[in-house]
């Protein structure tokens, strides 16, 4: 009797799928990157990840003998293991439990930092609670974040964004839940527009292939995905910053479904406005907003539907105020407006047994007005003005199944970009070494259709082969193909892999980073390419991970090639050259990057403690009009190391940063001279000048950047309205003030002598705040 019902078992586990959702045991979030295994005895065990929504499949089972376990394993939660004594039909739902803190002998049940190289080789995630690690520079900010990752390289300490391997920003798309984001940031890139309390998790895909194939892009893409609303109960949140007040509430919507809404709003402007009246202060014209709601319904199973919503605005306005009509004081006063929104709805569902399917639409769209004022009058007719207008629509589906060994991933993409730039006035004329624009007037569009899939197939002896194509029809250009390959070598504790992939992009930058305004402000227009070739990446990596003892180590190499770049021809001063520069004036180059890349995280069992370290070595080329060289934002030599330790209700962070400087124009003599300007320029009559000699452009490098923050969070409960806690946070950047620079140019002082000046990074800052949660 025994017997006969083993077999049956085993017979229908054959057959069987196993389907299901892992979830937080507390707000019942889903827990993406979960490792989920089934192991049948006489069988080889079968593995696989949860997706981005918690959710796993599992077809074809092998049955050896009628018991088979399955087990999950999620980094911060307590191991979860079911035994299968008979088939499943239906779908599960797996409750993990937050693994307790021991903090001095406390256990606490907080949530931990996870290990951000716990995805698959290709992708660095940072989840919101290593955000929060990290010591405050203005607000949290979940992109700053991402510059723990080897591959990611700021700019400057004034832009948050970082360029991917070499790739400028035209290359890296950030996604928020699906739907493409433009200029996601406020403070002239300085801060990310997207609030960090609402972020789950942020994965950079650092190339083109696996992950990244149904991005399509140059340099991988930030992919940002917020968390669902609390299931358990209702909850308001907020925090009190030196820059912004912000505000959250979530919460549960009948038994199935949950709602989170969040805002932020600055009051540099109320704050400085309201002295003004007292103080007799000038007022800081300038605020920043951003608003973000979020809805999710559970369908049963791993079926279900959200809807997100995006608004963010920003303005600066320094014309003074009450002016008398026709009053020249207006001068080159100035006013600026941008903003983003951005509208995404995904659906999920199961076809058959163990296929998800997965439906998104979505629509976002930037847009800026930057007006200067050149004369006595407000018209348009004595101003400058610059608009710059990006919009796409996005729908797709995807497919994914894994049976026995192989796991199958497919779909089909449409994207429809549309843009509108300008520039009129004479300010952007470009006869002034500190304008950043000239005019243009440009209204273009593209449409692309794409179709991809992919399969990966573990082989005997732990290898594993892998591979994908991505074909892609933009519309009024060409198509082009982009494959990919891997193959892979796994053992228990650590595992080697080796890749190839090809991408191809249609949507081409018109600003340069050359500049030194480039360093300073991250906007940026994009627009489609009118013919081609097409913007081309071609890649290869080979790595190896390995983890004992919560310690993991990733050593990563690569080189690529980006071929047919629209780039702008250097002049003779590239430094201060225009930030801005329309199509018709760029010609076709490439771009070379290969290094080697090294991350490595440890989190002891106990808790309490988690520190994650990287250190890149490459090198960077690009090549227009005959001439290679390495741009301006690139370092040889980047390391980061980011250390937490959390101590009874405090938690203590530093981040440490060292990097060596980057590349500069040497001036090798200087001529002084009297010039004189026409009475019909800006500024007529005799002024001192002088005449710069340089060396080979880019071919000295700016003193070596050495960086350490702080920061600390303390914790305390309170039973005001119905109890919560307060989190009051510190921090300070630059701790020891160090002279740190992003540029260097010469300049003639007073008394005739010229000097070398060096434009600064950030200098030493304190920040503080208030985090409230009831």
């Amino acid at each position: 009797m025994i017997s006969v019902a083993a077999t049956a078992v085993a017979v229908a586990l054959q057959q069987a799928a196993v389907t299901g959702v892992v979830r937080d045991s507390t707000d019942l979030e889903p827990v993406a990157f979960a490792r989920v295994t089934v192991e049948i005895p006489e069988a080889p065990p079968r593995e696989t990840a949860t997706d981005r929504f918690g959710a796993f499949t599992m077809a074809g089972l092998e049955a050896g003998d009628a018991v088979g376990v399955l087990t999950v394993d999620a980094f911060g939660y307590a191991p979860w293991r079911m035994e299968l004594t008979q088939a499943l039909d239906g779908e599960l739902t797996i409750l993990l439990r937050a693994q307790p803190i021991a903090l001095e002998e406390i256990r606490v049940n907080g949530r931990r930092a996870a290990d951000p190289l716990s995805s698959s080789p290709g992708a660095f995630v940072v989840d919101r609670e290593l955000v929060r690690a990290q010591p405050v520079v203005l607000e949290t900010d979940v992109l700053r974040a991402t510059a723990l990752s080897p591959a990611a390289s700021p700019a400057s300490d004034w832009v948050a964004a970082p360029f991917i391997r070499g790739g400028a920003s035209e290359g890296t798309p950030v996604f928020l839940d699906g739907v493409r984001l433009f200029n996601p940031f406020h403070v002239g890139g300085f801060v990310a527009a997207l609030n960090a309390e609402a972020v789950n998790r942020v994965t950079l895909l650092t190339g083109s292939s696996s992950e990244a194939l149904a991005v399509g892009s140059l340099s991988g893409a930030i992919d940002v995905a917020t968390r669902d609303g609390a299931r358990d109960s209702f909850r308001s949140s907020g925090s009190l910053g030196i820059a912004s007040l912000r505000m959250s509430a979530e919460g549960p919507v009948g038994r199935s479904a949950s709602f989170l809404v969040d805002a932020r709003r600055s009051y540099i402007d109320l704050l400085t406005a309201g002295l003004g009246t007292i103080l007799d202060n000038s007022t800081v014209p300038y605020s920043f907003g951003d608003v973000h709601g979020k809805f999710t319904k559970d369908l049963g199973g791993v079926r279900r539907l959200s809807l997100t919503g995006y608004w963010n605005d920003e303005g600066l306005d320094s014309r003074p105020q009450d002016i008398p009509e026709g009053d020249a004081a207006l001068g080159r006063a100035s006013r600026a407006i941008w903003g983003n929104m951005a509208l995404a709805a995904h659906y999920r569902d199961r076809l058959g047994s163990a296929t998800l399917v997965d439906l998104s639409v979505g629509h976002s769209r930037f847009s800026g007005d930057y007006t200067v004022f050149q004369g006595k009058a407000m018209d348009a007719d004595t101003s400058s003005i610059v608009r710059g207008m990006m919009g796409e629509y996005r729908t797709e589906v995807r497919l994914r199944r894994q049976s026995g060994n192989v796991t199958l991933d497919g779909g089909v993409q449409a994207t429809r970009f549309e843009a509108s730039h300008s520039a009129v006035g004479s300010e952007w004329d470009g006869s002034d070494p500190h304008d950043l624009f000239e005019a243009f007037d440009l209204s273009p569009a593209a449409t692309r259709f794409a179709a991809f899939g992919s399969v990966k197939a573990t082989m005997g002896g732990g290898f594993a082969v892998g591979g994908g194509l991505r074909a892609d029809h933009f519309f009024g250009v060409e198509g082009a193909l982009s494959p990919f390959a891997e193959l892979s070598y796994q053992r228990p504790r650590w595992r080697a892999w080796i890749s190839a992939s090809r991408s191809h992009q249609a949507l081409s930058s018109i600003r340069s980073e050359e500049p030194v305004s480039s360093s300073y402000l991250a906007y940026d227009l994009l627009a489609p390419v009118r013919e081609g070739p097409l913007l081309r990446n071609s890649e290869v990596s080979g790595g190896w991970e390995g983890g004992t003892h919560g310690v993991r180590v990733r050593v990563e190499a690569f080189a690529r090639r980006m071929d047919n770049l629209r780039l702008p021809v250097l002049n003779n001063n590239p430094i201060e050259s225009l930030m801005l520069i329309e199509p018709s004036k760029r010609e076709l180059g490439s771009g070379t990057a290969k290094g080697l890349e090294s991350t490595w995280s440890w989190a002891p069992a106990g808790g309490g403690a988690t520190v994650i370290g990287s250190y890149r070595w490459a090198k960077v080329t690009r090549t227009v009009g005959g001439r290679t060289y390495t741009p301006r934002f690139h370092r040889d030599h980047e390391g980061e190391l980011s250390a937490s330790l959390q101590r009874g209700g405090s938690t203590w962070s530093v981040r440490f940063s060292a990097r060596s400087g980057q590349p500069t124009t040497p001036i090798v003599a200087f001529l002084p001279f009297v010039a004189y300007q026409s009475p019909d320029a800006r500024a007529g009559g005799l002024y001192d000048d002088v005449l710069n000699f340089a060396g080979d452009y880019n071919s000295a490098t700016l003193p070596p950047y050495l960086r350490i923050d702080v920061g600390w969070r303390g914790s305390k409960d309170v039973d005001w309205f119905g109890g919560g806690t307060l989190t009051p946070f510190a921090s300070i950047a630059n701790l020891f003030s160090l002279p740190n620079v992003v540029g260097v140019a010469p300049e003639q002082r007073r008394d005739g002598v010229t000097e070398r000046v060096y434009a600064p990074q950030l200098p030493m800052l304190p920040f503080l705040g208030l985090e409230f949660r009831f």
